[in-house]
């Protein structure tokens, strides 16, 4: 769409006026006249009321001179051009002082005057189009300006800088606080997984929003205080700290009513107070130092910075008995007596002051279970190897808390224990398997438990126990049932009972028929005569 500009003509000779806006084609142009005045006040009321983009004016007029009005009328913008005769060239100078665009001189031509109009025109076209992208870079920069300050408010705690150049940036971006004395708390939504798909964006976006807002009006109402971003589920609080300001109270505020107000909680890690702007990084790390040990509470707490005073290094250590005796439930089979051990192994550093930082402990859990793999040498299959390697890379990166630390590694535990009791299993089966063939191969023998046991290299209670478990039955009540069951099959082929018994293991005839009677509710000779013709 072409842009149109409106103009004005001042003249005390109407003819003049007349020939300049009624005998000239300026809509052709994309001007428009707006209005003529015949003297200097008409035309200060005029130019006031139209608000002109192009001011044609004689300079000597009645009431006004064309100066006198455009000193009065203050129309800053405007394109002025002056018409007047050679006698008035000093005016002319004077005009041009004003911030007139050109000064024609009397007589001129109809070309003379459109050919200044147009170039007049063709400058606020240029200066139109400079405000133009003037306005739209600041509605720009207004709309950024949220994401400029998160942007920089995130490097300037993370990094420190010029203390000059970060002043003139915190100015710039007209954060509203005292650029002196400075705390910061890095807040973190408790139990957030960014891959739960079944959480919708816009329910998360709105969560996160409310939490913000919670924060900020906490924080308000106590001190000056900016809140920000710091990734998917942090938010980071910088706020003016001065005297009489509780900030670990402040903290414990904000927690309760995030608890009170929204379906979430958080952890709060709070820092020292600087001075300086530039001093901000410090006081981060700090805050972000004393979050992580939420890692021992599981969330829904404050902690402040420093945790403890002095020395910081701590070394952890285990009882080798206690390593000992957990790489000998592993190989033992006994699942029951997981959980208690580990239990005893995570209680040892609950006594240790200060705690170690989470990172000692997930790197000390982590060389735990490298010890148990090396103890067991055990070749898993692919699918309990998947979930080995998972759980270990979830203990590395993932454990966000001590509890479940700890879980990963009884699950781990449980994983080759369970391993252990079906290699077990199998080989108990082969094992008793292989006995099962030869006391059934050797049921003439009066053989002993003991007999047996030696057959297969087993000490007699072990052998006697693995055999119990896996057929249900004891040594003895086994060979007897296959006696009997033998015994059936030969009495019905007509085999002497004499016979019979001993092949069964039995010398005496009399004592195989009492245990028969005992085991079927018939003698032999009654069986006989039931099942044969």
């Amino acid at each position: 769409m072409k842009e149109r500009f409106s103009m004005v003509v001042i003249d005390d000779i109407p003819a003049v006026v007349h020939g300049i806006a009624n005998n000239m084609a300026w809509t052709e142009h994309g001007i428009k006249v707006v209005g003529t005045a015949s003297n200097g006040l008409d035309g200060l009321h005029l130019i006031k009321e139209v608000r002109p983009d192009i001011i044609i004016t004689d300079i000597r007029m009645p009431k006004l001179s064309g100066i006198e009005m455009i000193q009065q009328a203050n129309q800053s913008g405007a394109k002025l051009i002056f018409i007047s005769g050679y006698s008035d060239f000093s005016y002319a100078q004077e005009a041009v002082k004003l911030g007139g665009f050109d000064y024609i001189v009397k007589p001129f031509t109809p070309e003379q005057l459109l050919e200044v109009v147009l170039r007049a025109k063709s400058v606020l076209e240029e200066d139109s189009q400079r405000q133009r992208y003037v306005y739209d870079i600041e509605r720009k920069l207004r709309e950024s300006m949220p994401l400029l300050r998160q942007e920089y408010l995130n490097l300037l705690v993370r990094y420190r800088s010029h203390p000059q150049k970060v002043k003139e940036r915190w100015d710039f971006l007209n954060v509203d606080m005292k650029d002196a004395g400075f705390i910061i708390f890095a807040v973190e939504m408790d139990n957030y997984y960014a891959g739960d798909t079944n959480a919708a964006i816009n329910d998360v976006e709105v969560q996160r929003f409310a939490l913000q807002n919670i924060l900020e009006e906490t924080l308000l109402a106590a001190t000056k205080a900016v809140v920000f971003r710091d990734g998917i589920n942090r938010f980071v609080c910088i706020s003016n700290d001065h005297e009489g300001l509780d900030t670990l109270q402040l903290a414990e505020q904000c927690r309760e009513n995030i608890a009170r107000y929204s379906r979430a909680t958080v952890s709060i890690g709070v820092g020292k107070t600087v001075e300086h702007i530039h001093d901000l990084p410090i006081s981060y790390q700090q805050a972000v130092h004393a979050l992580s040990y939420n890692f021992y509470s599981g969330g829904n707490s404050v902690f402040a910075y420093p945790l403890y005073e002095g020395e910081q290094t701590v070394t952890m250590t285990i009882s080798s008995e206690k390593e000992k005796e957990l790489i000998y439930i592993l190989r033992s089979g006994a699942t029951d007596r997981i959980t208690s051990v580990i239990d005893e192994i995570f209680g040892e550093w609950n006594h240790i002051q200060p705690l170690p930082t989470p990172e000692k402990v997930r790197v000390y859990c982590m060389e735990l279970m490298v010890t148990v793999r090396n103890a067991m040498n055990e070749e898993l299959d692919v699918e309990d190897n998947r979930i080995l390697e998972h759980r270990m890379e979830e203990m590395t990166y993932h454990s966000a808390s001590i509890t479940v630390l700890k879980s990963i590694a009884t699950e781990i535990c449980h994983l080759y224990c369970s391993h252990t009791k079906s290699k077990q299993k199998a080989t108990a089966n082969a094992v008793i398997s292989q006995s099962i063939a030869y006391i059934r191969e050797n049921l003439h023998k009066n053989e002993t438990v003991d007999d047996y046991a030696k057959q297969v290299h087993l000490s007699t209670s072990y052998y006697s126990n693995l055999f119990k478990k896996v057929t249900g039955q004891s040594v003895l009540q086994f060979v007897v049932t296959e006696r009997m069951e033998k015994a059936k099959l030969l009495i019905l082929q007509g085999l002497p009972l004499q016979e019979v018994a001993e092949l069964v293991g039995y010398d005496e005839r009399s004592y195989f028929s009492d245990v028969f009677k005992r085991r079927t509710g018939f003698t032999p000779t009654e069986f006989r005569k039931q099942y044969q013709p």
